[in-house]
């Protein structure tokens, strides 16, 4: 039995630190090596530690490792490609998993050349980053972050450095139209929330979902969901066709004054032409909880004179205690799944032999 169990063993780059118990219960199954972050040090500093761990299990002339999970925390090592990954698939390691929703900092396409899955973690932080996405919509229509300024600064709200004197008036959603842009589990769950505060929903995707699914929201072309809406929540990947997606052509076609959250990838949003719509007033305000440099914000958001009309998070919307639950939770789901032989419902690349 012990084993059967070494052979199917598992490296992990991280470790469990919310489902804990289930952690444990795999632990019991499985052969697990734990590669722990602390003293790891950028790309280098990971890439040499998996290479050391493939290594060192080689050396005691066991077998290699089936499966390799990466927990939160380890975003710090982007990018993770052939250089990081080569040990593990050469020695045939058929499972890549790692925690987020977002895989464009993996090189999914080169894994799937070697045979292996790459899994994320797509639905676990759906509500949490849903709801993120409608606190920015309303922070944004509240314009949040420029009483929360004034009322630190005692100013109350507003004096003569403000302009027009006073803060301005807030703006109802209820009757606005939200234009979803991706309506994967993320924005299927905006959607839904934003349904409820009285909003008219509209959606572009690559594909249209089931009716089934669309919970009163309307299919439309891009170009459509550009010209009508009030307020636009970007919530797909970033891929080579999303990258700038959002760029001088798109913020012309919009309705001045239109607001713009962001909780997908920085890099979606044109950074410079967005600053350039906010000194026009094409865009009113802006809700970002990410940016195309992270951790570095672009210094034009940073400007006084548009300060106050952007609300920014550290991307934060879907970092809850909740959503790291789940999130391993869909870890150990892919896991098990690939241990019996099936395709894990979380792959999002197709291993080509």
């Amino acid at each position: 039995m012990a084993e059967d169990k070494d052979r199917r063993a598992i490296l992990t780059l991280g470790s469990a630190e919310f489902a804990v118990s289930e952690y444990e219960a795999l632990r019991n199954r499985y052969h697990i090596d734990n590669i722990p972050l602390a003293g790891l040090v950028g790309h280098a500093g990971a890439t040499a530690a998996i290479a050391s761990a493939v290594a060192a299990r080689a050396a005691a002339h066991k077998s290699p490792y089936v499966a390799f999970i990466k927990f939160f925390g380890t975003g710090v090592f982007y990018p993770f490609g052939a250089d990081i990954f080569a040990p593990l698939t050469q020695n045939g390691c058929r499972l890549f998993c790692g925690a987020g929703a977002g895989y464009d900092n993996v090189d999914t396409e080169w894994l799937a050349s070697q045979g292996a899955y790459y899994c994320n973690t797509s639905r676990a932080i759906a509500v949490s980053t849903a709801n993120g996405a409608l606190m920015l919509i309303l922070a944004a229509t509240r314009a949040a972050s420029q009483a929360d300024m004034s009322a630190r600064a005692g100013k109350w709200r507003g004096d003569a450095s403000t302009p027009g004197g006073l803060l301005p008036l807030g703006q109802d959603i209820e009757g606005m139209t939200l234009g979803v842009i991706g309506f994967g589990a993320i924005g299927k769950a905006l959607a839904v929330r934003a349904q409820a505060c009285g909003m008219k929903i509209i959606y572009y995707s690559r594909r249209r979902a089931p009716e089934s699914e669309e919970s009163g929201a309307t299919y439309v072309s891009m170009d459509d969901l550009f010209t009508t809406s009030d307020v636009i929540s970007v919530n797909c990947p970033l891929t080579p066709e999303t990258r700038h997606l959002i760029g001088s052509a798109a913020f012309s076609k919009m309705k001045t004054g239109v607001f713009i959250v962001n909780t997908a990838r920085g890099s979606i949003i044109d950074e410079d032409a967005l600053i350039d719509a906010l000194k026009s007033g094409k865009v009113s305000r802006v809700g970002l909880d990410v940016f195309a440099n992270e951790p570095h914000i672009h210094p034009g958001l940073l400007d006084p004179s548009l300060a106050y009309r952007v609300t920014m998070q550290p991307h934060m919307a879907g970092r809850t205690t909740q959503s790291f639950v789940k999130g391993e939770l869909e870890l150990f789901k892919s896991l098990e799944e690939f241990m019996r032989g099936e395709r894990p419902e979380y792959a999002v690349n197709d291993p080509e032999v």
